[in-house]
């Protein structure tokens, strides 16, 4: 096999959409080769590595912070090729979900790699400002057409109540669903969103984190150490559910990490970072799909913490303009919208 069909047919999948896009111009094959769906399927499932940050201010347009621009930047980073102002809620393995920022109601999916997307029917119940949404999509050699879900927590209005609602791409419709928690006390929901592994992970301010089973449709209420810092996000680390968090004091960084579906402390460890100012910065702890891998934004600069062996490094900084109030991870995917 020459060189050329070696590279096309194995390393290929491997790369981000951006490098993709930008091979097409290499000959007729690679053009034909890089725009099929399979080449999409492939690379959907094979390149999983953190690309940057959707981010957004609140009632503004959303921004992209990119970890390597070369290699992962997107068009349109204020997604202004979608129909309308949108609300960034929600990602997963390259797709973003965003909700029109008027009405509440309606979802787009999109993936802004391609800026190909699809408006989703309207749900049954209203998804005002107090729901929250997770978008599940897991790639997978025999998820060829790309199928993803939607599943909703609604708080109903002035009750202690919580109903569930499921989209399906399969179906292209809304479920609601039997199941329905309900809660004496205030479980309102953080930002702190998160699927793995067929359940979706809800971060709540009562130090509580709700987790919704999407084959079997039941629900778990997994409570939080005592001691454990507000402000954390819901992450995975070896295939378990973690709570990580870190304080930032004098150029210092203590980071805690909890995990398992006890939520037990497994990880301490203080770091220096050196470029920040030796006061009170700003900070908060960033979604990441590694496991291995915390981000911190700190003072404009995003830094990576290595748990395999403490190592450090600034990885990107917010933009003038940039920054903003929800953060979601991306994956720069030529996954097709379903």
């Amino acid at each position: 096999m020459e060189i050329k069909n070696v590279v096309s047919h194995i390393v290929l999948p491997f790369l981000p959409a951006k490098t993709l896009v930008r091979f097409r111009s290499v000959s007729k094959d690679w053009d034909l080769r890089i725009r099929s769906p399979f080449l999409a399927h492939q690379q959907s499932y094979f390149f999983n590595d953190l690309s940057g940050f959707f981010c957004q201010h609140y009632n503004r347009n959303p921004t992209f912070l990119t970890l390597d621009d070369h290699a992962y930047g997107v068009p349109t980073p204020a997604l202004t090729f979608l129909p309308e102002p949108v609300d960034i809620i929600s990602s997963c393995s390259g797709l973003l979900l965003c909700q029109e920022r008027a009405r509440k109601n309606s979802y787009y999916i999109c993936n802004p790699a391609t800026e190909e997307w699809r408006e989703l029917p309207q749900p049954e119940l209203y998804h005002g400002i107090e729901a929250a949404t997770i978008l599940a999509f897991e790639p997978s050699p025999l998820n060829m057409s790309a199928d993803y879900h939607l599943i909703s927590a609604v708080p109903m209005l002035d009750q202690p109540v919580i109903l569930f609602e499921l989209y399906t791409s399969e179906t292209r419709s809304w479920r609601v669903l039997a199941t329905i928690f309900v809660e004496s006390g205030d479980l309102s929901f953080t930002g702190s969103r998160f699927y793995m592994n067929g359940i979706a992970y809800w971060g709540t301010t009562a130090g509580k984190v709700l987790a919704f089973g999407l084959k079997n449709e039941v629900y778990e209420v997994i409570s939080l150490p005592p001691d454990a810092p507000t402000g954390g996000i819901l992450s995975q680390i070896q295939g378990e559910l973690c709570y990580i968090s870190a304080s930032i004091f004098s150029g210092n960084c203590s980071i805690k990490i909890y995990a398992g579906m006890d939520l037990r402390l497994i990880h301490v460890t203080d770091v220096t970072l050196e470029q920040v100012p030796d006061r009170f910065p700003w900070y908060r702890v960033l979604p990441c799909l590694e496991g291995s891998v915390v981000m911190i934004l700190v003072e404009g600069l995003v830094c990576s913490y290595r748990l395999s062996d403490g190592k450090i490094e600034v990885v990107g900084m917010v933009g003038e303009g940039g920054g903003g109030d929800n953060y979601l991870p991306y994956v720069n995917s030529l996954v097709r919208v379903a």
